[in-house]
């Protein structure tokens, strides 16, 4: 099992907009899929209880024991974990990096949410873990969101496409469901993104372990 966890020190970036648009992308694709939620707001949990399909699965935890709910998962046979994660430095923020094979960090390309960027990768580096970048609530191929996408390539790898500011990802939300099933254009976005995380957490690492055996 592989865990994706979403993470942002600044609030508002779209953290679980993110992990549950991906989470059914995964699901779609054939993954036996879990979601956990550490934000004390709830977004992600408060959408997942809309649904009416089981899978994506969700658990409910704490800082104190989400690593040992993280090995019972391993043991259940899940294919991928996906933690959201508080906009904040919190125990429960780290405590989902510190579990994570990777970290996807979102952020909104404004000077403001560049510029805190900072302390996202201080935070994630601190405990050594891999991670992306994706470019949300913005609009693809404009000027601000090439401008972000150079910004954040001088730190690491950022998703070919944005997630952006489209009224399908509220209403979505709102719905318990995905912008996918609304509107195409988010459903190119969606399936660009989750392409590239997937190959972050299963193909390069899989690439990886051969060079090694090799």
């Amino acid at each position: 099992m592989k865990v994706l966890t979403v993470a942002n020190r600044k609030g508002g970036a779209g953290k679980s907009t993110c992990a549950a648009h991906l989470a059914i992308e995964a699901v779609t694709g054939g993954l036996k899929t879990i979601l956990i939620d550490m934000d004390p707001q709830k977004t992600l949990e408060t959408w997942w209880d809309k649904r009416e399909e089981e899978n994506p699965y969700l658990i409910d935890t704490n800082a104190n024991d989400l690593t040992k709910a993280i090995e019972t998962l391993r043991d259940k046979s899940f294919d991928l974990c996906i933690i959201d994660t508080p906009g904040d430095a919190s125990q429960n923020a780290i405590s989902g990096i510190k579990v994570a094979d990777l970290v996807l960090i979102p952020s909104k390309p404004t000077a403001p949410d560049l510029s805190a960027i900072g302390r996202t990768i201080s935070m994630v580096e601190e405990s050594n873990k891999a991670f992306a970048f994706v470019i949300t609530q913005g609009i693809n191929r404009a000027k601000a969101a090439l401008q972000a996408a150079s910004v954040l390539s001088q730190f690491g790898a950022v998703a070919p496409s944005i997630i952006s500011n489209r009224t399908a990802y509220a209403n979505a939300m709102g719905m318990g469901s995905s912008a996918c099933l609304l509107d195409k254009q988010s459903e190119e976005e969606i399936q660009q993104v989750w392409s590239f995380v997937k190959a972050k957490l299963f193909e390069e690492r899989k690439s990886t372990k051969q060079k090694l055996i090799a």
